[in-house]
């Protein structure tokens, strides 16, 4: 029992640990888009996906989606590494609308949540994360909004590794099969070692982020429509005439 709890929560760690974590890929199309312009454009296309419950348009920003990725060099089964747990989970929470709404309003919410995702996450491996609050404080966002983002993931980021760490400690120093008591016992002792890693770790990084200054400066560059950010207006006309005509 206490190997299929640890695999679990070592699986479900890994994987919230990799869906925020910012894997900047380096060559590709959407990276030389100027982040303001790609922040615009993956907006329309998100809201053109949460406005509608027809699959035809969803599966055609779906598959716009995949398009995109490809020529970014971002490989399929990242992607899907990324978006399968939301994915199934929202299958799993309107499951049970299928005796009321039909199948059909069931598929059309599971795409709608999984284009939204993988949406997001291109735009995530895409845009290194700095750049991404610069271009929030572009849009006029509140400062301290953009701020409390900014550390707000980087705590999430951290509270997530630090509990791999535990569970790969416990898992390497475990020699012998453990019995319910003792199983309970470990876990407790592991949560209080948890939070208290994640406690000085925050306060690490408040005291870091105070010796560097309270004050964020975000740099602007030139803004300035080039190839790249033509042919990615053009794209999302395209995917939006399509949707349209749908």
């Amino acid at each position: 029992m206490m190997e299929v709890v640890d695999r679990s929560l070592k699986s479900a760690t890994e994987y919230f640990q990799n869906f925020f974590s910012f894997e900047y890929y380096k060559n590709g199309f959407l990276q030389n888009v100027d982040a303001r312009v790609k922040l615009l454009g993956i907006v329309v296309l998100l809201l053109a996906t949460v406005s509608t419950f027809k699959i035809s348009k969803i599966f055609a920003i779906l598959f716009s989606a995949v398009v995109l990725a490809k020529l970014s060099n971002v490989g399929l089964r990242k992607l899907i590494s990324r978006v399968w747990l939301f994915t199934l989970f929202s299958f799993l929470i309107v499951l049970p609308l299928t005796f009321v709404e039909g199948w059909g309003y069931v598929l059309a919410f599971t795409l709608r949540v999984l284009t939204a995702i993988t949406l997001i996450q291109i735009l995530v491996l895409t845009t290194p994360f700095n750049e991404m609050l610069q271009t929030l404080r572009f849009f006029k966002i509140p400062e301290t909004l953009v701020f409390a983002l900014g550390i707000t993931y980087r705590y999430i980021y951290m509270m997530f590794t630090e509990l791999l760490r535990i569970l790969i400690a416990g898992e390497s120093r475990r020699l012998k099969r453990l019995s319910f008591r003792e199983i309970w016992e470990n876990g407790g002792k592991a949560l209080g070692a948890y939070f208290v890693r994640v406690f000085e770790k925050g306060e690490r990084i408040q005291m870091a982020m105070k010796v560097r200054g309270d004050k964020i400066r975000y740099y602007h560059r030139p803004f300035k429509i080039g190839t790249s950010e033509a042919l990615f207006i053009i794209f999302t006309t395209f995917v939006l005439t399509w949707w349209l005509m749908l």
